[in-house]
């Protein structure tokens, strides 16, 4: 499944209040794919560590998920359109590979 379209499958899956182990017994082994499609986690692997006990709606169930995906659900690292990169070291890393021009 595509990140994009978890938030609609959480809302339609579940009934909530959920508890976290309910919650994993049933949608932990629904596979969420990074947006370029070249690795995909569990739901029960992204939540595996959080340490929260009950969700309360599919919102905070999506917030949660989203909130600890690994780096590869986020596009190019440290990409800012809307200026120039700044001075290395000036305001923390650098992705020199992805610099255009």
């Amino acid at each position: 499944m595509k990140i994009n379209e978890l938030s609609d499958f959480l809302d339609d899956e579940l009934e909530y209040p959920i508890d976290h182990d309910e919650m994993v017994e049933r949608i932990g082994d629904v596979e969420v794919g990074t947006p370029a499609d070249q690795k995909s986690n569990t739901v029960s692997t992204i939540v595996n560590a959080v340490g929260q006990e009950t969700y309360g709606s599919a919102d905070e169930l999506y917030k949660t998920i989203i909130g600890n995906v690994s780096d590869e659900y986020i596009g190019r690292k440290f990409y800012d359109d809307r200026g120039s990169n700044p001075a290395e070291g000036e305001s923390g890393p650098t992705d020199d590979a992805n610099v255009s021009f």
